[in-house]
């Protein structure tokens, strides 16, 4: 007998943008021994070299955002996840309720 095939359940807006952040900062924390390497002061630096500098630190500060936001995200994501299976559990009580009420009002009256 063939088995039923599970449902596909596709990710939702928030769980995608965490991973496409969680991407990026692995991108980006292998470019970060550059910048540490171009810290230090050891002599000119060549027009080049003072650009790739500036883009280093700009794209670390943006990632220390990101970070920032995906821990907000995250945190978001647990609340809303135990507030979800809070109102589970209330609607199958709920429901269990009118299902009690509704068998209590069906029941023949004896004559």
């Amino acid at each position: 007998m063939p088995t039923k095939p599970d449902t596909l359940t596709l990710p939702n807006e928030v769980e995608i943008l965490l991973a496409a952040l969680s991407t990026t900062d692995n991108k980006v924390s292998q470019l970060l021994p550059l910048l540490a390497l171009l810290q230090t002061e050891t002599g000119d630096r060549s027009e080049l070299g003072e650009a790739l500098l500036n883009a280093l630190r700009l794209i670390q500060s943006e990632l220390h955002a990101f970070q920032i936001l995906r821990q907000d995200l995250e945190a978001q994501i647990g609340t809303l996840t135990e507030e979800m299976k809070d109102l589970r559990s209330e609607i199958r009580d709920s429901a269990l309720m009118i299902r009690e009420m509704h068998d209590a009002l069906m029941v023949p009256l004896e004559a």
